[in-house]
């Protein structure tokens, strides 16, 4: 028994061919057109298009090109007179020429010679056939009689009608702002009651600013231009600029420079400003990097002296500067050469200084230092309360130029140190404000939920802000955990990492190691294990997608997900993001050939792996692509043309169709994604119109690139 794939393609259809049909278990012929007579094909196109039918003979619609002075818009043609700009222009008007009017609202014709009657030449003047004026003769009065003597003025009349505004000015036209100006371009002017162009050379009288006489040493009343609110010019005085000037002069502030080290002085860095020494340093100068006018004060808070070193001259000899005391350094040239500069005077008041104290923790001792200058102490007394009380120092460290000893532990509150020389009380130091609070230590916010096994990585907070942290995990937030870890603390910040041992709620504890009262516990954390599941069909077909799911812990973890041939590895690339919805995913994925499948996932954060069980994948049925007409001829580079054709057998496949003027070279370019419609049996796209004119074969394929196949016939692009 032959069957259909046995019989002979037809090369065309036509509507008289026939088809069997079975009605009632019994078999008849039907023709194409009875079977299509009563279906309508669905008709996409894009908004703003129109179709018609511009081929001869009846047929499928086409695309209608809206032509010069017609536009298409809001479902309405319209006309737009754009076609008017390809008439022929006429040189002059002739009298038998007619003029297009609208009459009432309908278009007519009107003679040349007709728009004459519209007017009338008045008393003494005649209009011919021609459109001459003349003058009648009879018509034109004799000569004027002598001048009478003028009468008495009469009253001022109403004020007339305001006339329609002007075109305004007829000067060059610009359509933008002008960028630069030059001697050529306009200026406009008001002059004698009317607008009036000039130009911009002229306005200047042609000067430029090299061309102006050259001024005199400045003075008060020297005037320069300018625009106060707006852009209106105005003229300003230099005296009350300098005003102005004097105003603003009091808020600038020189900036300090703290010096911690042995410094060479330069412009750059020292220059107006104010140099603060914080410990005891050497200073030197290199006039060439600094130069004459170059200034700065210089401020002594170290605990001991500053040094004036190479390149510094003094005016005492004295080459040191005492703590607690300050100078000026300026950078001098004259007749005698060049030279940096200063006193050398320095109070010679016995002195004692503290260095800065950094706040200690609650009753933990602490050590002060300081300098020592013209004076030797044998035995320091210090307060803490403003020196109401004075408690002698136990056992201080005194040299020539320094001492330090050791306060015990003060209570909580804000303090300043005072020192003073046992045997001449006259001679006091006083530190910075410090102060002293409660040992407290925090826990940075953390994730609500961490994987079994991962490293959790935990921070906070601790004061006093060198005390030493410890950290641990627990599964309560009252029962203390029974192994702790080291942090690691700097500058009152502590870091650490812990590793959860068992799924559950967990909780982070920190407490300081010198005071295990000063405790901070985290909220809880859910510690979950790491898992992943996947669920795939256990076949498939070619080009077909294949839909995988799964679940993944922790739940908010990224999963990828890709098809391999084998499931004893996981794959090291080609991975593909799958959607995570509250820890359950899903993928779509497409085999291109046929064969056994694996689905892989992976979670992204974790690394944890799972494989599905086989996949047999079938090869896709046999796939064959049909071509449709599109008849007629189009306009390169204009609108697009609608192709369809069949899909045989009808199937769901990804298709994609292009243009070529070759019907033997798959193109590589051009192809666009065509539409499965009508029960999977018929592609359709509307395609762009080549840009180039030629005959053009039509091609369809897969998306994957298989199948192809090509029209038999061209369409035509002019």
């Amino acid at each position: 028994m032959t069957t259909i794939a046995q019989l002979t393609p037809a090369t065309s259809v036509g509507g008289g061919d026939l088809l069997p049909l079975s009605q009632a278990g019994v078999l008849y012929s039907v023709s194409v057109s009875q079977l299509t007579a009563t279906s309508q094909p669905v008709i996409n196109i894009p908004s703003g298009d129109l179709l018609g039918r511009n081929s001869i003979g009846a047929g499928e619609p086409e695309p209608v090109v809206v032509g010069t002075g017609l536009a298409l818009g809001a479902g309405a043609l319209a006309a737009t007179g754009a076609d008017h700009a390809g008439f022929p222009v006429q040189g002059s008007m002739g009298l038998s020429d007619d003029v297009v009017v609208s009459v009432n609202g309908v278009p007519g014709l009107l003679p040349v010679l007709a728009l004459r009657d519209l007017f009338s030449g008045g008393a003494g003047v005649a209009i011919d056939n021609n459109g001459v004026i003349s003058v009648t003769v009879s018509s034109i009065a004799g000569p004027g009689g002598p001048q009478g003597p003028a009468g008495a003025a009469g009253s001022v009349g109403p004020a007339g009608a305001t006339g329609p505004a002007g075109a305004g000015l007829s000067g060059p036209l610009a359509g933008n702002a002008a960028s630069s100006v030059g001697d050529s371009d306009y200026v406009a002017l008001w002059q004698n009651g009317a607008l009036a162009w000039m130009p911009y050379g002229q306005f200047l009288g042609g000067q430029t600013i090299d061309e102006l006489p050259a001024a005199g040493p400045a003075g008060d009343s020297d005037e320069l231009l300018v625009a106060q609110n707006g852009n209106t010019l105005s003229v300003q005085s230099f005296s009350a600029i300098w005003t102005y000037l004097q105003s603003k002069l009091p808020n600038v502030q020189p900036a300090v420079v703290e010096l911690t080290a042995n410094t060479v002085l330069d412009s750059t860095q020292h220059n107006n400003r104010f140099l603060v020494a914080s410990a005891p340093i050497t200073l030197s100068a290199n006039f060439t990097n600094m130069g004459p006018g170059f200034s700065c004060t210089l401020v002594n808070l170290a605990a001991g002296p500053i040094t004036m070193g190479t390149g510094i001259t003094s005016g005492s000899g004295s080459t040191s500067l005492p703590p607690g005391a300050s100078t000026s350094l300026l950078g001098l040239s004259y007749s005698g050469g060049s030279l940096v500069w200063w006193s050398g005077v320095v109070p010679n008041a016995p002195t004692i200084t503290i260095g800065s104290i950094v706040g200690p923790g609650l009753n933990t001792p602490f050590i002060v230092s300081g300098g020592i200058f013209n004076d030797a102490p044998t035995a320091l007394d210090y307060s803490v309360d403003g020196g109401v009380s004075w408690v002698a120092a136990v056992s201080p460290a005194i040299t020539t130029n320094a001492y330090s000893f050791t306060i015990p532990g003060l209570t909580a509150g804000a303090y300043t140190v005072r020192v003073r020389d046992h045997n001449d009380v006259a001679i006091v130091g006083v530190s910075n404000s410090f102060a002293i609070a409660p040992p407290s230590i925090s826990i940075a916010s953390l994730p609500g939920t961490e994987t079994l096994g991962s490293a959790i990585a935990v921070s906070g907070a601790v004061s006093p802000g060198d005390d030493a942290v410890q950290i641990g995990l627990s599964g309560s937030a009252t029962v203390v955990p029974t192994n702790w870890v080291n942090a690691v603390v700097s500058g009152g910040v502590w870091t650490g990492s812990l590793t959860p041992a068992a799924a559950g709620t967990a909780y982070v504890w920190a407490q300081q190691v010198a005071d295990t009262a000063v405790t901070a516990v985290s909220g809880a954390i859910s510690v979950v294990s790491a898992s992943l599941n996947i669920t795939a069909p256990s076949t498939g077909t070619v080009a077909t997608a294949l839909t995988v799911s799964g679940t993944v812990s922790p739940i908010a973890d990224a999963v990828n997900v890709q098809l391999a041939t084998q499931n004893s590895a996981a794959p090291t690339s080609g991975w593909t993001a799958a959607v995570n919805s509250g820890g359950s995913f899903s993928v779509a994925l497409t085999p291109a050939a046929s064969g056994t499948y694996y689905a892989w996932a992976q979670d992204a954060s974790t690394g944890v792996a799972a494989v599905s069980s086989a996949i047999t994948v079938a090869a896709a049925p046999a796939l064959t692509y049909g071509f449709n007409n599109p008849g007629g001829s189009y306009v390169h580079g204009v609108s697009t043309i609608p192709l369809n054709g069949s899909v045989t057998p009808a199937q769901s496949v990804a298709t994609q169709v292009a243009f070529s003027t070759s019907s033997t070279v798959v193109p590589t370019t051009g192809w666009e994604a065509a539409a499965i419609i009508y029960s999977n049996s018929l592609w359709a796209v509307y395609y762009p119109t080549p840009a180039s004119a030629g005959n053009y074969y039509v091609w369809a394929q897969t998306s994957a690139g298989t199948n192809s196949a090509v029209s038999s016939f061209t369409v035509p692009v002019t």
